[in-house]
Order: C-alpha cells, then structure tokens, then sequence
C-alpha cells in the first residue's frame, strides 16, 4: 500500500488498544508482533524506506518490539508502555472539559499528547533523542521506550515531519498536578466513563438513571466473565497455574502459537475487550510454555460456544 521508496523517510503513528504480542484496529482481527516485524522487513529488504520513526500508542506495546526489531535497519520505534504494562488515557473524566464542557470521554493517551503537544510547542527543529527524553518525562504512568536503530536520534523531527512553527499558544501542561486525576489505566477507562456517565446523571430520571447503572455493572460483569474465563483457560490446560498471573518471558519467541489463539479468542469468544486484553500475556505465557494452540482453541471453543 505505501509507494515509498529508498529515498522517502518514512513517519508511522499506531494508536489503539493493545496486549502481550498483539495490537487492534477499531474492526476486524488482531495484528501480531511476528506480522508486524515481517512487514518493516519486507520494506527493508525492497528498499521502501531511507529511515522509518514509529510512534507506537498501545498498552504493552514494548512487546511489539521487544527483542525483535533490529537495531540496524534504519527503524526507530518509540512505544507508550514497555512489554509489561498498561498505556494510559489523559484527560479522563472529571479532566473532560473544553471550552467548560463535559466530553464525557478522555481527550487522549498521555504518551500521545505527550508527543503531540512537545511538537506544536517546540517545534520540528529538535531531534528525535531530544522529543523523547521529553515524552519520557512528561509520561507519568507508564515507561516510554525505544526500541530499533539509534544511529539516527541526531536527526530532527523535520525529516519525518511536515515542518510548522511552535504554536501561538502553549499547550497544557502534561505534568500539572491539578490534571492527575484525569490519568486513567486504559483497561479501566470503560468503567472509568461508565461511572462518571451515572454519577453525573440526572438522578429525577430514574430510567435513565437505572440504565446507565446497568451500564456500570454490566461493565463490571465483563471484568469478572473475563478473569474467569482465562483462569478457566490456565487451569484447564496446564498444571502450572502461576502461568495465569506470571510475568510474559519474551526469551522464547510465541510465533503461530500466539496468532492461533489470538484468532480463536477473536472468532469465537468475541474478542477481547479493552479489561481483557490484558490476558493476552496469559496466552503468551501457555503458548511458550508448550501448550498446543490446539488444545487451547479447542478449550475456547467449549468455554465460549
């Protein structure tokens, strides 16, 4: 799909929701860590790039690059989050206001506007390594990471960027202490709106009232369905049941394994939710442990159908 070719530098900015090994689009299946190293590879070995900058916004999106991207094919990846941690939203309820107003959302990721804001507020004339150390101090909550080719941090934003002047106005502070309770986990961030959205309701309108109640516990209900269910998943398939709350070990690579598994949890269980995605380390952590993707999916299927 990308025309470019060995002179074009190349700009690259993911942001969705994300797990161990995995990243997701608003419609459709998952896109594996193994597809997505396949792919910038492919663009090497055609020459469809001079240098790549990614910006990677996703819950353990560390674990997208980790121990896989090179570090001398002229890629410099940046992600949210290491491989073991959830991104956060910014600007969550009750930090929801413009212009005074309730949006009722969270305005952005804070890895995102990190970025975003430094580049309208700096300008294009810093370096790679000098927007970083900035998106890394202003990132509170989670640990910004590089991954990839370094040779080129000198270069500025400039070459990758369509250059613009430093905004007439600031932007707000990412780092003001009065927004700290605008930070939210983006596993909590549907309870997070769910909750705000009954607290602030009109409490004379019963109905409406009780619907939004329903919302919440719906969501809570969710949470607990999932826990279960991928606890169901760890007991059921290995005697090991500490693979279930363990930290994903990125020393064996998870391969077809993982994308199977993915897969069946996408086509047969619905997918993972925003809460749930946070299990997709438990199937890394099968899958390497020897598990069959077989006997994982045919365990799915009799938990989920």
């Amino acid at each position: 799909m990308l025309n470019s070719t060995a002179d074009d530098n190349v700009f690259i900015y993911f942001t969705d929701h994300g797990g161990v090994g995995i990243i997701a689009f608003p419609v459709g299946p998952y896109l594996g860590v193994s597809d997505l190293n396949n792919a910038l590879n492919t663009m090497y070995s055609k020459k469809m790039y001079n240098k790549v900058v990614f910006y990677l916004e996703a819950c353990e999106s560390g674990s997208m690059f980790e121990g896989v991207l090179a570090p001398n094919k002229k890629i410099y990846a940046t992600t949210a989050a290491n491989a073991h941690e959830s991104s956060y939203g910014f600007y969550c309820p009750p930090q929801d206001k413009v212009n005074g107003k309730s949006i009722g959302s969270c305005l952005g990721d804070e890895y995102s506007i990190a970025w975003m804001e430094n580049t309208d507020s700096v300008g294009m004339s810093q370096s790679l390594q000098t927007q970083f150390n900035s998106i890394k101090s202003a990132t509170k909550m989670s640990h910004v990471m590089m991954y990839g080719d370094a040779s080129f941090q000198s270069d500025p934003l400039s070459n990758f960027l369509a250059d613009k002047s430093a905004a007439a106005v600031a932007a707000a502070s990412v780092d003001d202490a009065d927004n700290e309770l605008g930070r939210v986990e983006s596993r909590d961030i549907p309870m997070h709106l769910a909750y705000y959205e009954y607290l602030r309701a009109d409490k004379t309108d019963m109905e409406a009232s009780h619907k939004l109640a329903n919302k919440l516990i719906a969501e809570v209900e969710g949470r607990i369905k999932a826990d279960n269910m991928f606890l169901a998943l760890t007991k059921a398939t290995t005697n090991d049941v500490s693979l279930f709350s363990a930290r994903a070990n990125f020393a064996k690579a998870c391969g077809e394994c993982c994308d199977t598994v993915n897969l069946a949890v996408y086509e047969t269980c619905g997918g993972y939710s925003d809460y749930s995605f946070k299990y997709a380390r438990v199937v890394h952590n099968l899958c390497t442990a020897g598990v069959p993707s077989s006997q994982l999916v045919h365990t799915l299927k009799a938990l989920c159908l």
